[in-house]
C-alpha cells in the first residue's frame, strides 16, 4: 500500500513539473523601463518648464523681498537710538514674512509637482495597461524590480511610441 501511495505522489509531482514549464512557455511577458518613459515622455518636459518658469517668478519675487530687507537694514544703521525700535520692529515682520514666504512657496511647488507626477505615471500606466491588453501580453513587469532580462522583451519604445502618440492627440 505504501508503494502504490509514493507512486501515485511521484506521478503526480512528475506530471506537475512538466506542466509547469509548459505553462510559463505559453505566457507571453515584457518589461518597461517606467523611469526612462517618464524622462523622455514630452509632457515630463514639458510641465518641467512650467515648474521652472514658476520657480523663477517666485524667485525674483523672493529676491525683491530679500533687496528691500537688506535697504531696511542699511537705513536702520543709520538710525537714531531712538527710532530704531520702531525700524527693528519693521524689520523683524519682513524677515518672518519673507521665511513665511520660502515656506509657502517650497510647500506650493513641491504639491505642484507631486499633482503633475501623479498625473504623468496614471497616464504612463494607463497606455501600458491598454498596450499589453492589445498586445496579448500576460505580464509586463518595471524593469526596476528585475534582476536580469533579456532585451527582446524590451517594449519601453513601444510604450514611448504610444504615450507619444495619446500626448500628441490631447
Amino acid at each position: 500500500m505504501n508503494k502504490k501511495i509514493i507512486a501515485g505522489i511521484l506521478l503526480a509531482l512528475t506530471v506537475v513539473a512538466f506542466s509547469v514549464p509548459a505553462f510559463a512557455a505559453e505566457m507571453k511577458v515584457a518589461y518597461v523601463d517606467v523611469a526612462e518613459v517618464f524622462d523622455n515622455f514630452q509632457k515630463t518636459k514639458d510641465q518641467d518648464m512650467v515648474l521652472k518658469t514658476a520657480g523663477e517668478a517666485k524667485e525674483k519675487e523672493r529676491t525683491g523681498m530679500a533687496n528691500a530687507i537688506r535697504t531696511m537694514e542699511d537705513e536702520l544703521a543709520l538710525l537714531a537710538a531712538n527710532a530704531r525700535a520702531a525700524k527693528q520692529e519693521q524689520l523683524i515682520e519682513k524677515k518672518r514674512q519673507l521665511e513665511d514666504f520660502d515656506r509657502t512657496t517650497r510647500q506650493q511647488l513641491a504639491e505642484q509637482r507631486d499633482k503633475v507626477v501623479r498625473e504623468i505615471f496614471q497616464d504612463i500606466d494607463a497606455v501600458i495597461q491598454d498596450f499589453s491588453t492589445k498586445a496579448g501580453y500576460d505580464m509586463v513587469f518595471n524593469k526596476r524590480v528585475l534582476l536580469a532580462q533579456k532585451k527582446n522583451f524590451d517594449i519601453t519604445a513601444q510604450i514611448s511610441a504610444e504615450l507619444a502618440k495619446k500626448y500628441k492627440k490631447a
